[in-house]
């Protein structure tokens, strides 16, 4: 290729619905490296996608994406070839393929090194704790000493914070084509300036910032966990979709006092936040959320219930994050309570977690899987309301 390129592992949702639009808004190609046999196949028959850009109004913008090349994962020299000459590198294929694509960067690297000794910058687009140092371990284990070297002094291991919604396509946004990827019409897409090699081309939607870390905890406390509290709590009263959760005077009153609670733990963290930017965020978030046209539903931002119940993730660590800084995570903790009562039974993590309800009781669960004592004050709380949403009082 001679065009200006990128090198983005995984066309999925992510990939091709948003990165591949914020490149293609960049007059930049992508190249798509993808597991994916059949979707190669069809993508480059095809030599384009439809992307349908979904408003807050309602109304959507329907966009073809063009300027991108597709790879088989199978195809390691072209890949290789590639990598040693691109911008920079992106992943979007899920925490748990990591390891598969770790080798194939590997690869490239040690093509780069011969041919094109620039630095090298490769932006983790996944939802993984730690995903840049955690990949960078992964690729370093596949690279001679001498190879190592370059890894530590010219490649840079990005974190991204993801944020544009992708819901799955089906039937409720009519007779789409099979390649069609729907998703909101937001581009923004923070990263950690401080850990790029080198320098970056201008890029629509790529925000650099100084405090990765705020941004990373905002997304995780306010998006993710505002999420999952309209999702489980709309679940509970029987809604289907988010906008439908939001809309609900009983959930909302949850959601933001949920919103409440950390938002003063945030302050309390990073009091040099400014508080303007911070109302504004909000705002088009909950506007966001209330979008009717995305039509996305309860049970697939509530999926995988384990996951979401994890010490570390969205509900039970930003509960912890709001006790941190000396907050009280009353209605966190009712989103808690009904993420365990997330029944839906089309998902196999809803369906284990129901099990062991059955079997070992609530405060075994709460204890294994949240890692929370049935006896400190947020076990308590969640406890208390966990038998309450049992009752249908919420």
């Amino acid at each position: 290729m001679v065009q200006p390129y990128v090198v983005q592992f995984g066309a999925g949702n992510i990939g091709r619905g948003f990165i591949g639009h914020l490149l293609e808004e960049s007059g930049i190609w992508t190249v798509f490296v993808e597991a994916n046999e059949d979707l190669v196949v069809a993508l480059r028959e095809r030599g384009s996608y439809p992307l349908r850009l979904l408003r807050r109004d309602g109304t959507f913008e329907d966009v073809t994406i063009r300027h991108f090349e597709v790879l088989s994962v199978q195809e390691e020299e072209v890949v290789a070839k590639r990598i040693a000459h691109a911008l920079f590198i992106l992943t979007a294929v899920g925490a748990r393929n990591l390891p598969h694509v770790a080798p194939l960067v590997a690869l490239g690297i040690r093509q780069r090194i011969m041919h094109n000794p620039k630095p090298l910058n490769i932006f983790l687009c996944e939802n993984l704790k730690d995903a840049p140092r955690v990949f960078e371990e992964m690729v370093r284990e596949h690279l001679t000493s001498e190879e190592r070297r370059f890894l530590r002094e010219k490649v840079g291991f990005v974190g991204t914070v993801i944020a544009r919604m992708v819901p799955v396509v089906s039937k409720r946004f009519g007779d789409l084509d099979p390649l069609c990827v729907v998703a909101e019409a937001y581009t923004r897409l923070p990263f950690d300036v401080k850990a790029v090699k080198g320098s970056l081309p201008p890029l629509v939607g790529f925000e650099g910032t100084e405090h990765f870390t705020a941004e990373e905890e905002r997304k995780l406390f306010f998006h993710n966990l505002g999420h999952a509290v309209l999702a489980y709590l709309g679940y509970r009263l029987g809604h289907a979709y988010i906008h439908e959760a939001l809309g609900d005077s009983r959930v909302a009153r949850v959601f933001s006092g949920a919103w409440g609670e950390v938002t003063e733990a945030f302050f309390r963290k990073y009091p040099f936040w400014d508080k303007r930017e911070h109302e504004a965020y909000l705002c088009d978030l909950r506007e966001r959320f209330a979008n009717p046209a995305m039509m996305d539903t309860v049970t697939r931002v509530g999926r995988d219930p384990l996951r979401k119940l994890a010490p570390e993730d969205r509900l039970i660590g930003g509960a912890r994050f709001c006790l941190e800084q000396g907050v009280f995570p009353e209605n966190i903790a009712c989103g808690c309570a009904a993420a365990l009562l997330y029944d839906f039974p089309e998902d196999a993590e809803a369906r284990v977690l129901q099990d062991m309800l059955t079997r070992e009781g609530v405060v075994v669960v709460l204890e294994r899987v949240c890692g929370v004592s049935p006896r400190e004050p947020l076990g308590e709380r969640i406890l208390f309301h966990f038998e309450r949403l049992k009752k249908g009082v919420l």
